[in-house]
């Protein structure tokens, strides 16, 4: 895995992708709010190998993956799921996963790989230190995503990333923001936050140098850039789900914004009046 590299360039294509090209049968609507980022964040990372335990409909997984088209990426995908469903998301029927199968086919087969097992049957298809970016969004429970998080360590390179979905879904038989929050305490300088659409942690476990990198990285401040992916992200939940995910004060003032566009004018003013019509 290389370096986290960032670039306006890249910033403005991911706070324009909204994940349109995805059938919205199988788009979903509790993890749409974060495929802005989504796609930022494999185009920064590289990874040589990402995978995804809990797939559903493949709104987030496709993201991802349609990153590594755009990117020309020589990177690995795989979706782990038995595409069966559970009493928190619904019980569907194999007709989904046949279309998920159909959708990833036609669009990423050279690359990506989906897996319809349990995620701790998978284990054993991947060496130890080899999954640069890692997505737990299976079952919620705390036991389950502390469960997904210790069997899958292991497998994790030295600098990657792990992402969890839920992090602010507060509510009986959701324990992702109590594990969440335990992770924090322990890697307090290494884990990021969205809290829009249900929440998604980001955190580097193995390596406080990887977390160090990564803001330093940024074109951009790093909090103001989280904020301008909350703004796009949950105008984008919005579109799909009628309503907003979090309080609308929570957003970037105009002060802040001017200076995000002050900033990209002077690196790249096309692309200033690019980013400022999305606002």
């Amino acid at each position: 895995m290389k370096d986290i590299t960032s670039s306006t360039n890249t910033l403005l294509a991911a706070l324009t992708y909204a994940g349109s090209h995805i059938n919205k049968d199988l788009q979903g609507k509790a993890w749409v709010g974060h495929t802005p980022f989504a796609y930022w964040l494999v185009a920064a990372l590289k990874p040589k190998t990402l995978v995804e335990l809990g797939t559903h409909g493949g709104g987030s997984y496709f993201s991802f993956c349609q990153s590594v088209i755009d990117n020309k990426l020589d990177t690995k995908t795989y979706a782990i799921d038995t595409w069966m469903g559970e009493k928190q998301a619904g019980f569907y029927s194999e007709s989904l996963f046949k279309k998920v199968m159909d959708f990833n086919i036609e669009h990423f087969d050279n690359f990506s790989t989906l897996m319809k097992m349990t995620f701790d049957e998978a284990l054993n298809e991947f060496d130890d230190n080899s999954v640069d970016l890692l997505h737990i969004d299976g079952f919620h429970s705390y036991e389950a995503v502390s469960n997904d998080f210790r069997t899958w360590y292991p497998k994790l390179s030295k600098e990657a990333i792990v992402l969890f979905h839920d992090t602010h879904e507060i509510k009986p038989g959701f324990g992702v923001h109590q594990f969440w929050d335990e992770l924090k305490k322990e890697h307090r300088e290494q884990c990021f936050e969205f809290k829009h659409s249900h929440g998604l942690g980001m955190c580097f476990p193995k390596s406080s140098k990887a977390a160090i990198n990564f803001k330093k990285e940024f074109s951009l401040d790093l909090e103001k850039t989280f904020n301008l992916f909350s703004i796009i992200g949950d105008d984008i939940y919005y579109n799909i789900n009628g309503r907003y995910s979090l309080q609308k004060n929570f957003q970037l003032s105009i002060d802040d914004l001017v200076k995000i566009l002050k900033k990209l004018k002077t690196d790249n003013p096309e692309l200033s009046n690019q980013l400022k019509s999305l606002l």
